[in-house]
C-alpha cells in the first residue's frame, strides 16, 4: 500500500496542519519546486533562496562570456557548476526506479552552448536559466526542478533537520528506523535520506504561469505574436515542439529586446501557493482517500489465486465495488466536482491495487507506471502477465483503446491476458454504449477480445463532503 511518511511515524495530521509535505516514501509525487514560490517564501530556510538561485546563474553567466573557445578554462568552469543530478531524496518528480536522469553530459553541453549565444547576442541575465524550457529540448518540469532542488540542497536539509526536532523525528522515538549522522530518517524504501519540503514552494508546475510552455508565451504577448506570425507560413498551433522552441531559442532570446520583454513578464509575475486541499494533481489527495478506504480492501478470510489474470480481475472488481458501493468514486473527482484526469485515474486503481494486494498477502507484484508508461497496469508472476487499460467515459478515444491500443500493449507484453476498464465519468453515454455492443458482438461470434468491465462513477453527492 502507497507509504505516507505520517503513516509511518504515526503523525495523523500533524504534518498538514505544520504545511509540511506529506511525502510518500515509496513512490514519487507529481509537484515540483516552484522558483516562484521561493521568492515570495516565509519558510525560514528558504527566504533569500530566489536570489541565491539568481547568484549561482549570474556565475555561470559571466564564465560563459569570459570564454573565448569551447572547452577552455572558463567553459569548463561553468559545465562543472552546470550539474544538476536528480535530488532522491524529496521523491518528486516522474521518474520511475530509484533514481532519475538529471542532466545529462550531452544536454549539458547544449544548454550551455545556446546560453552562450544567447548572452553573446547581448542578454546576461539569470532567469535566462530559469526558462531553459522555453527554448531547448528534452527539459521539462521534473529536470527544472531538478536543478532547482540542487542549487538549494542545503537550505532543504536544513529545513528537514529543524522539523525532525521539532515533531520529535528521530532515533530514541522510532527504535525499529535507521537515521543518518545528523539524525534524518533513512526512507526504508528507497535506502537514501528523506528530506522533508514545505507545502508553500510546492506547484504542479515548476516554474511561474506555465513559463514552460511555449504557447502561453505566444498567446500572451502581442509583439512576439506578431513577429512569429511574420516568420512562420503555417498556423503556430500546427507546429511541433521542437520547431516552437527554435522559433523562441532563435528569435526571441538571440534578441535582446524581445527576451528583455519577456523577462519583464516573468519578473512581475506570480504564482500563488498550490491548493492541497483542491489538489488537481491528485498525488497527494488520492493516497489519503486510498487510506479512508482500508477497511473496504482487508478482506474476511484471504483468497487464493491460480493465475495473475484471476488476481487481475478480482482487483477490478474490488475497485469497481469500492467506486460504485463505497466512497471510493470520489477518487475520480476533484473537490469541486470536476473529473480528474486519466492519468490521475490510473493512479487511483494503482494505489487501489497495490493495498489490496497487500491486504490480500498476495505475492504477485501490481506494476504501473500511472500513466507514463505503455501499460496502464501489469500485473504478473514471472511469464504469467495480465494488462489493465484504463479508459474514461470523457476520454473520445474510448473505442480506440477497446479495439486498437490494448491489443498493441498485449502485444508488446506477449500476453492474451487483457482487460480493459471503462470509467463512466460523465461523458456521452454512447461512447459506453458503443464499446459494450462492441464487446458482446466479439463474444458471440466467439472472438478473443479484452475482458471488459464498466465502472459507474457518476457522482452520489458532493465530492467536496470527503474530509481529511
Amino acid at each position: 500500500m502507497p507509504q505516507l511518511l505520517s503513516e509511518l511515524l504515526g503523525l495523523g495530521n500533524v504534518l498538514d496542519k505544520k504545511g509540511i509535505f506529506d511525502v510518500l516514501l515509496d513512490l514519487d509525487s507529481s509537484y515540483y519546486i516552484n522558483i516562484k514560490r521561493l521568492k515570495v517564501t516565509t519558510v525560514p530556510e528558504f527566504i533569500g533562496s530566489y536570489e541565491k538561485i539568481n547568484t549561482f546563474f549570474r556565475k555561470i553567466g559571466l564564465l560563459l562570456n569570459a570564454s573565448t573557445t569551447f572547452n577552455d578554462k572558463a567553459y569548463r568552469a561553468a559545465y562543472n557548476m552546470f550539474n544538476f543530478p536528480e535530488v532522491n531524496e524529496i521523491n518528486l518528480g516522474v521518474s520511475k526506479g530509484t533514481s532519475g536522469r538529471g542532466f545529462g553530459p550531452e544536454l549539458r553541453k547544449t544548454i550551455l552552448n545556446d546560453a552562450k549565444q544567447i548572452i553573446s547576442a547581448g542578454s546576461n541575465e539569470p532567469e535566462i536559466f530559469h526558462l531553459i524550457g522555453l527554448f531547448e529540448d528534452n527539459v521539462g518540469p521534473d529536470r527544472i526542478s531538478d536543478m532547482i532542488a540542487r542549487i538549494i540542497y542545503d537550505n532543504i536539509y536544513q529545513y528537514t533537520i529543524r522539523i525532525n526536532k521539532e515533531l520529535g523525528i528521530n532515533p530514541k522515538a522510532y527504535p525499529h528506523l535507521q537515521f543518518n549522522t545528523d539524525g534524518i530518517l533513512i526512507n526504508p524504501y528507497k535506502s537514501h535520506i528523506l528530506l522533508l519540503l514545505p507545502k508553500d514552494i510546492l506547484h504542479q508546475i515548476p516554474i511561474a504561469q506555465d513559463w514552460d510552455d511555449i504557447d502561453r508565451v505566444y498567446q500572451e504577448n502581442q509583439l512576439i505574436k506578431n513577429d512569429f506570425n511574420e516568420l512562420i507560413s503555417t498556423s503556430w498551433s500546427k507546429l511541433t515542439v521542437h520547431d516552437k522552441k527554435e522559433l523562441c531559442k532563435n528569435h526571441i532570446f538571440m534578441n535582446p529586446s524581445l527576451l528583455s520583454t519577456v523577462l519583464n513578464q516573468y519578473r512581475t509575475s506570480s504564482i500563488d501557493a498550490y491548493d492541497f486541499d483542491f489538489d488537481t494533481v491528485g498525488d497527494y489527495a488520492i493516497p489519503k482517500i486510498v487510506k479512508s478506504l482500508a477497511s473496504e480492501l482487508i478482506p474476511t478470510s484471504a483468497p487464493t489465486f491460480s493465475s495473475s489474470y484471476e488476481a487481475t480481475l478480482c482487483i477490478c472488481k474490488k475497485f469497481k465495488d469500492i467506486t460504485e458501493n463505497n466512497k471510493g468514486w470520489e477518487l475520480l473527482y476533484n473537490p469541486d466536482g470536476k473529473p480528474r484526469k486519466e492519468k490521475i485515474v490510473q493512479r487511483a486503481f494503482f494505489c487501489v491495487a497495490i493495498a489490496y494486494c497487500e491486504a490480500n498477502n498476495l505475492d504477485l507484484s501490481p506494476e504501473s507506471d500511472a500513466g507514463r508508461g505503455p501499460v496502464d497496469f501489469k500485473m504478473s508472476n514471472g511469464l504469467d502477465k495480465t494488462i489493465v487499460e484504463i479508459k474514461l467515459s470523457t476520454n473520445p478515444n474510448v473505442v480506440h483503446g477497446f479495439t486498437t491500443q490494448i491489443e498493441e500493449y498485449s502485444k508488446a507484453e506477449n500476453t492474451s491476458n487483457k482487460i480493459l476498464l471503462l470509467i463512466h465519468n460523465g461523458g456521452p453515454e454512447s461512447r459506453v454504449t458503443e464499446v459494450t455492443n462492441l464487446y458482446n458482438e466479439r463474444i458471440q461470434l466467439g472472438e478473443a477480445t479484452p475482458t471488459l468491465i464498466v465502472i459507474n462513477a457518476l457522482p452520489k453527492t458532493s465530492a467536496s463532503s470527503y474530509n481529511r
